[in-house]
This record gives C-alpha cells, sequence and structure tokens, in this order.
C-alpha cells in the first residue's frame, strides 16, 4: 500500500522531540515496517534534532500561521490543499492516513477527489485546547471544517476513551471511531538499569506545558527531600514553565534538568530511574493518552501518575504503579516516600508495568490497525 502520512499541524516538527513528533516517527516507521510505502508531508520537516529511522520520504507542505487575517488565511488554506492533493497524485498513494490538525481539510478533500480512504486520528480537542490554554483565531472557521472533516473521514481512531467520548457527543457514530492509545517499539526499550548507590532516582520526561503539573512534582519533591536525603529528580524536557526548575526550592545537588533530548537519548536516561512521574493536572474531560507513561513503563520503571482519564485502567488500577490524586502535592510526596522506603516494591511494579505495555502497547499493533481500517474500507473495496 502506498500510504501518504499527512500531519499539517504546524505545531508538531516531525524530526523534533516533543512526543507528538515521536507518535509521529514512531507510527509511520512501524508502517513502513509492516510493507507500507509511507511519506509523511508536513510543513515541518525540517532539521529539529532528531531522526527517522525507516526509508520514509519528508514532503513539506505550505504552513498555515492562525494569527492571520480569514483572508490570509483562506489563501493559506488553498495552497495547503492544492500541495497536498499534487502530493497524493503525484505518489500515487491508494490511502491518506491523517493527524488532526486545526483547519486541516487538505487529506479529506484529496481523498474525496481521488477517491481513496482516509483515516483520521484524534489526539485532542484542538479547537477547545487552544481556546482554553492558548488562543483560537477564526473560531466559526475552525468549527466548520473540524465539523467537515470529522464528517468526511472513512474512520476515526482516537487516542482515548475521553476523547470517544467527546467526539460521541459531538455527533459522530461511535460505530465509526476506534480507540487506539499510545505505544511503544519494544526494540527500544532495554531493562531498567540497576540502581545507583543509594540513590533513588525520580523522573519526568515530556514537555513542561501547564497541564503536565510540574510545579505539582516540584513541590512535592521539596516536602519529601526535606524527609528523605537518597531521593534524587531528573528533569528531561522543555517548555514554557522550564524557568520553575531554576527556582525550584529543592536542596543542592539533587535536581537535574536535562533539557530537551534525542528519543534515543532519553530512552537511555529513563533506564537509569526508578519511578517515572506524570502528575498531570485535574483538566475536565481528561482526555489523553500520556506517552511518557508508556514509556516509563516500557523501560521498567515504577510509574507514578495522576488518578485520571485512562491512566487507572493502563496502570491496573494500581497493581502497575501509583496512582494519585491529581493536583496534590502532598499525596504525590507520599507516594515518593514509600516507594524510596520500599525500592522492592517499586521494582516489582515496574516489571508488572513492563510486562504488560510490550504486550499490549506497541505501535507494530497500532500500525496494522491502522492498515485493517485503511484496507476495510469502502473506497479500497471498490
Amino acid at each position: 500500500m502506498r500510504l501518504l502520512y499527512l500531519c499539517c499541524d504546524p505545531g508538531i516538527p516531525v524530526l523534533g522531540h516533543k512526543g507528538a513528533s515521536v507518535h509521529v516517527r514512531e507510527l509511520a516507521s512501524a508502517l513502513s515496517q509492516l510493507g507500507a510505502d509511507v511519506a509523511i508531508a508536513s510543513p515541518r520537516t525540517e532539521p529539529a534534532g532528531d531522526t527517522l529511522d525507516a526509508p520514509i520520504g519528508l514532503l513539506p507542505l505550505p504552513r498555515l500561521s492562525f494569527e492571520a487575517s480569514e483572508a490570509e488565511l483562506a489563501v493559506a488554506l488553498e495552497a495547503q490543499r492544492a500541495a497536498v492533493l499534487d502530493a497524493a497524485r503525484s505518489l500515487r498513494v491508494d490511502a491518506i492516513y491523517e493527524r488532526y490538525s486545526l483547519f486541516g481539510d487538505g487529506g479529506t478533500r484529496a481523498a474525496a477527489t481521488l477517491g481513496i480512504p482516509h483515516v483520521l486520528e484524534v489526539n485532542a480537542p484542538l479547537r477547545e485546547e487552544a481556546r482554553r490554554f492558548r488562543t483560537l483565531p477564526h473560531p466559526d472557521l475552525a468549527a466548520e471544517i473540524e465539523r467537515c472533516v470529522f464528517r468526511d473521514t472513512s474512520r476515526i481512531l482516537a487516542v482515548s476513551r475521553g476523547l470517544l467520548r467527546w467526539l460521541v457527543e459531538d455527533g459522530i457514530d461511535p460505530e465509526r471511531i476506534e480507540v487506539v492509545p499510545n505505544a511503544v517499539a519494544p526494540s527500544r526499550f532495554g531493562p531498567r538499569r540497576s540502581r545507583r548507590g543509594d540513590e533513588f532516582v525520580l523522573g519526568f520526561c515530556g514537555s513542561l506545558k501547564a497541564w503536565h503539573g510540574i510545579e505539582v512534582l516540584l513541590e512535592a519533591c521539596a516536602i519529601a527531600f526535606r524527609e528523605e536525603p537518597k531521593l534524587r529528580l531528573e528533569v528531561v524536557g522543555s517548555g514554557p514553565l522550564q524557568h520553575l526548575l531554576h527556582s525550584a526550592d529543592l536542596p543542592a545537588g539533587r535536581l537535574r534538568a536535562l533539557g530537551a533530548l534525542r528519543h534515543t537519548d532519553a530512552i537511555e536516561q529513563l533506564r537509569c530511574w526508578d519511578v517515572g512521574v506524570a502528575p498531570y493536572l485535574p483538566v475536565e474531560g481528561f482526555y489523553f493518552s500520556p506517552l511518557k507513561v508508556v514509556e516509563y513503563m516500557a523501560a521498567g520503571l515504577c510509574p507514578v501518575a495522576s488518578d485520571l482519564g485512562d491512566v487507572p485502567a493502563l496502570l491496573g488500577g494500581g497493581g502497575r504503579g501509583i496512582l494519585v490524586s491529581a493536583g496534590d502535592a502532598r499525596p504525590l510526596a507520599s507516594a515518593f516516600l514509600e516507594l524510596a522506603s520500599d525500592p522492592k516494591r517499586a521494582d516489582e511494579l515496574g516489571h508488572r508495568a513492563r510486562a504488560h505495555v510490550l504486550e499490549t502497547h506497541t505501535w507494530d499493533g497500532n500500525a496494522r490497525v491502522v492498515l485493517g481500517s485503511l484496507q476495510g474500507s469502502p473506497e479500497l473495496a471498490a
């Protein structure tokens, strides 16, 4: 199958370090390994610190500026639509797989023109996310394009049950939706490395954004570190709240801020930790499928995560990690202290977490779902 993988989000550099970038590369690579001839089309194909490990072409697309006037945005949209159609035609693709993006309708339009299937991956309620955490220019146009894309795609793959509920509430037939959560490539994840002396290392890997709870993590560490001298914190990632790391009220030498790393280097760092932390803040209708959590688990860490959304099921209700109340530093600190005092329990939870994820959450499995959805579409059957 010749497949165009479309990611029109201007905030996702295909070769970047962020989780969304990892998702695009890993799923595209898994599709390629299953025999699909994949090309990625994106406005962000520039070098950004990471690499693709599969023979996948990168096709640059015109970038949209959401801050432009509506007339300027309309011109840019037509240019992007034309570029997507030209890419699909020139590559003679059999299908289009698209990561949903604001104002992005080039994929469904090209698929309709060429009579080929289109499957849409939905990772977030982007209009609501933009309105809540940033700004949403041209809201009426964004809503109209979203409505048309959801209507015209052959099938929708949502990364969480929270997104499934949101889509159904938005009027989408649940028979057209399948939940396909984030995953890992097992070959990238060796077992966790041996503990370093008496240190017990907590780790956070991800973008330092408002909803990721970095301030709660630092407050919990301040509480726990006063009681337990062997606790350390390491942070991999960057983002709008990284300044909090520099002003954290923690004892000298017990916080390492490593910045954004290549994915392979980030995984190697994970393998040196005892605990992986995902202290999400309480978000109404929590819809994330946290890539950081499945990667912590694949590395054999004991995951400690907020009790939100699909996370409790992923952690087996506490049988594969520790669940804590979202947004509250004290239970998070207590979890750190309990695990540091009983490292064998942390090891056992990490062992169970690793076994579960490597069996049930793989990019290979996700790629098979994608190909099955495309091959079973009416357009391809015709």
